[in-house]
């Protein structure tokens, strides 16, 4: 029962953004010619926010599955999914590896089924291979990477990516990839004590050029997304920042348009949050301020230009209510004042000029599916607080392994 208690009180600390930000981001065709489909409303940081991982193990660093599901709209579903595991041969220093994910970012879904091999050499290095598989064999990415395992649990993890590594040699249209795009993601994990880590990562596609003859638009791009979490137990209080940022470049020349068309994205988060654990309702709080700016050619999606700019400052509240020894309600409440300009020259998007107050209560049931493997089934349905409706479902699996 205190194992199992503990457990929960562990994980209640949740993930500072709905996006996984700690494991290698590879160039995607679809993302820099097409760009995202979705037009975000005034409140779709607010329902990605809620629907984050509730339930911190496993981490995005740890092995397991660790899913999450919402509704976005009548039509649209957020889902950030990851199912991670390692199968060691009967050598222990050796592993077949499966890496499943399916998730969105700031240019739309995507899916990734790596399967691959690790090898531990003294103890002390980690050594992998891994691909990204499709039968259409001019899209595989292939991984390779490297671990240097240092004491209590820290790492330091170096990865090259080569993002469709035999598109020139396979591929059955006229595009061709003119600079082959690179992937390189770095990050640094320290475990300081059992009750404080940092987790930095650092996701980088220099200079990149595509000539995609089927969509008319030879494109180079360039992108870094960069990651860092720190948590920590003081006394009685649990603390978790969550810095995020992302820079991407692109510039097309498409086949209607003789002048260049430029692209670019910044964006930056910064989530704390503290707990104060030995209530027995665990009461948290929270602050987020969430900051996107972007203009020019959005893809071919959008098929025209435009100009984003988002300012999010929320704030958001909650407590864990024990129902049993295996089920939690943890109601939250999400209040946040976006301000919101968009002016895009196509029908597909409209433009927006919002400065008014979204919120939300979420009311998260979480049920103890496995004690023995700490296996959390969360169900959470919620209402909006601007006014009087229905404020999206969300499921999530969580399940260490």
């Amino acid at each position: 029962m205190r194992l199992l208690v503990s457990f929960l009180l562990a994980g209640l600390i949740t993930d500072g953004e709905a996006q996984n930000w700690h494991g290698p981001h590879p160039w995607r065709a679809n993302a820099v010619v097409d760009g995202r489909a979705r037009d975000y409303n005034n409140e779709y940081f607010l329902h990605a926010f809620s629907y984050r991982h509730l339930i911190n193990q496993p981490s995005p660093i740890e092995e397991g599955i660790r899913g999450t599901a919402g509704s976005l709209t009548s039509d649209r579903l957020y889902m950030d999914f990851r199912y991670q595991q390692s199968f060691a041969f009967d050598d222990p220093d050796q592993a077949f590896t499966l890496d499943i994910q399916r998730a969105e970012d700031f240019d739309g879904s995507y899916e990734r089924q790596l399967v691959g091999f690790r090898q531990t050499l003294a103890q002390r290095w980690q050594l992998s291979l891994q691909g990204d598989v499709f039968s259409d064999k001019s899209l595989t990415d292939i991984y390779f990477g490297a671990r240097r395992l240092h004491s209590e649990g820290s790492w330091l993890q170096l990865s090259l990516v080569l993002p469709n590594a035999y598109f020139n040699d396979k591929t059955d249209s006229q595009s061709e990839l003119i600079d082959e795009p690179r992937t390189l993601f770095a990050q640094w994990h320290q475990q300081h004590t059992p009750w404080a880590s940092t987790t930095l990562s650092v996701n980088h596609t220099p200079d990149a050029t595509l000539d995609d003859r089927t969509q008319g638009d030879r494109v180079s791009s360039r992108q870094t997304r960069v990651a860092l979490r720190y948590r920590v137990q003081k006394g009685n209080w649990q603390l978790q920042t969550d810095l995020n940022g992302e820079h991407t470049r692109r510039q097309h020349q498409l086949d209607e348009r003789p002048a260049p068309q430029a692209f670019r994205r910044d964006m930056a988060s910064l989530t704390l949050a503290v707990r104060y654990w030995p209530h027995r309702w665990q009461p948290q709080v929270g602050a987020r301020y969430f900051w996107l700016d972007e203009d020019g050619w959005f893809g071919r999606e959008l098929n025209g230009n435009g100009e984003v700019s988002r300012q999010e400052p929320m704030l958001f509240g909650g407590m864990s209510l024990s129902l049993s020894d295996t089920q939690r309600l943890a109601p939250t409440v999400y209040l946040s004042r976006p301000r919101v300009e968009q002016t895009v020259n196509s029908l597909r998007w409209r433009d927006r000029d919002d400065h008014g107050f979204v919120g939300k209560l979420s009311v998260p049931w979480h049920i103890t599916v496995s004690k023995q493997n700490g296996a959390v089934l969360s169900i959470v349905p919620s209402m909006r607080l601007h006014r009087f409706a229905f404020g999206g479902g969300n499921v999530q699996l969580h399940w260490p392994l």
